[in-house]
């Protein structure tokens, strides 16, 4: 059987980037109910909610009430259950998708919470994040630049490989947060267009699936994909070892990005190691198709 793909469209007179919310529940108490907690939009346009990554980093599990709960731009509960919240996956997509006006707010709920965190000393290191997924949607007309292949093309399928060493931890000797570093994945002579990214440890034969580092990744302009560092199971794609382990199943950027011939990937790492983890390797695989001259 042969699968045709169809491209992916938006309403006449808009424009689609991908983006995430990114919200950190680090600074919670275990055990909680919070109620008509708020993700702000970045005011610049209207969002498009498609799935919700990583509520099981935030609550209890679902023997232990641990719920979750989301609203419409309305206010309205999106779920239809107000009091008690629901059971959320690891990756909940959201169907119909959610329409976000500019300047709106994604209001949710979280029922006994439960903090994830990476065991370091006395001091955690706290995986807590919760992604709201999907893309801001521009007019075609705004000053978002909109990045066209100026020459005649074939498509070729091709993957970069970036070997990332992490040789920093998440704190300093002093216990202070260190700061994110910055990389740069080189391009060829050829348009690229990114559909997806696997990471996993060096000479793995799978992804990886523990929260060792945050990453914030960057369009051809230097625009964040995401409003902070968000973990790196939420943009990996990569299948799992052995694969009865739970992934993600991670679809980003959705829509595929392209970036020009002889620029750069840029993307910034933030460090979730303890000192005694340090140095650790990964490959990060950009796959994506070259858009060869023809």
């Amino acid at each position: 059987m042969r699968i045709i793909e169809e491209p992916y469209l938006t309403p006449d007179g808009t424009l689609d980037f991908p983006f995430a919310y990114v919200y950190d529940t680090s600074a919670f108490t275990d055990g909680q109910n919070v109620l008509n907690i708020s993700q702000q939009l970045q005011g610049d346009s209207a969002f498009i909610l498609r799935r919700i990554m990583g509520v099981p980093n935030c609550v209890n599990t679902p023997a232990a009430q641990g719920k979750f709960g989301f609203k419409n731009a309305s206010g309205t509960y999106a779920q239809g259950n107000p009091t008690s919240g629901i059971i959320v996956p690891k990756t909940w997509p959201v169907v119909p998708e959610k329409l976000y006006r500019q300047n709106d707010q994604i209001s949710f709920d979280l029922y006994n919470t439960l903090r994830a965190f990476n065991a370091c000393g006395g001091t955690p290191i706290y995986t807590s994040q919760i992604a709201f997924m999907g893309v801001k949607r521009f007019a075609r007309g705004s000053t978002y630049p909109r990045q066209i292949t100026p020459y005649k093309y074939r498509e070729v399928r091709y993957a970069y490989a970036y070997e990332l060493t992490i040789n920093w931890s998440h704190f300093d000797v002093s216990g202070n947060v260190q700061p994110p570093q910055r990389f740069n994945q080189q391009l060829d002579n050829f348009d690229f267009e990114l559909l997806r990214i696997s990471i996993s440890k060096a000479a793995a034969t799978g992804a990886l699936t523990t929260p060792d580092f945050a990453m914030t990744l960057y369009d051809p302009n230097m625009h964040q994909y995401s409003s902070a560092p968000m973990l790196q199971g939420f943009y990996n794609a990569g299948r799992p070892t052995p694969a009865t382990s739970s992934p993600y199943q991670a679809t980003f950027p959705c829509p595929s990005q392209i970036y020009p011939a002889g620029g750069y990937i840029t993307f910034d790492v933030t460090s979730l190691l303890c000192s005694s983890s340090i140095p650790q390797t990964y490959e990060i695989l950009f796959d994506g198709i070259w858009r060869y001259p023809c």
